[in-house]
């Protein structure tokens, strides 16, 4: 009787597994459910082993289209940089609780792909600090994010001394009809 059971328990999921996945009514189409491959073309300069520079990012998805044009085509990097995207990006560096897991994603960075500059790019109303709401005003807002930025920036310069950090702060601003997202170079 135990060894029937066993099989019922083995057989029974064997079963059920395939048919549930052939019936997925998943509006959306599975490009690997008919085992299709997907290529993209790239720069053959990109299959080098090494960029020079590495982005830090928070992963706001508002935030995330502007970021690579800004990137890529104002910042001219496009194919030349590492980019780490984490909730709250200085926040996580500047917060000794959370410090040590970003700085283990650098340094691997900055091992492999010899690593010289960094751009660390946050945004105002930052679910990481609490929006902007927690900060009272929009000015305190901006002297805290500025002022972690620098911070973030001392500690990479004391960790790394031979880096050169850039610091950009980002905003959502309405023009005109449209939303826009602005950069503004933090010194």
């Amino acid at each position: 009787m135990k060894k029937f059971l066993n099989a019922i328990f083995i057989i029974v999921p064997l079963y059920f597994i395939p048919m549930g996945c052939a019936y997925n009514k998943s509006p959306s189409s599975d490009l690997l459910v008919d085992n299709q491959q997907i290529a993209t073309p790239i720069n053959p300069e990109t299959a080098r082993s090494d960029c020079d520079t590495l982005v830090i990012t928070c992963i706001d998805y508002r935030f995330a289209a502007a970021n690579q044009d800004f990137i890529n085509e104002k910042l001219g990097l496009k194919d030349n940089y590492d980019h780490i995207s984490i909730p709250g990006s200085i926040y996580n560096l500047v917060n000794p609780e959370t410090r040590d897991l970003l700085f283990s994603k650098f340094a691997l960075s900055v091992k492999l792909h010899l690593i010289n500059r960094v751009i660390i790019i946050t945004h105002k109303d930052c679910g990481a600090y609490g929006g902007s709401a927690s900060f009272g005003s929009e000015i305190a807002e901006n002297e805290t994010l500025c002022a972690d930025l620098r911070k973030a920036k001392a500690l990479l310069i004391e960790k790394y001394p031979t880096l050169e950090v850039t610091l950009f702060l980002e905003s959502l601003a309405l023009e005109g009809n449209e939303i826009k997202v602005h950069f503004e170079k933090i010194l």
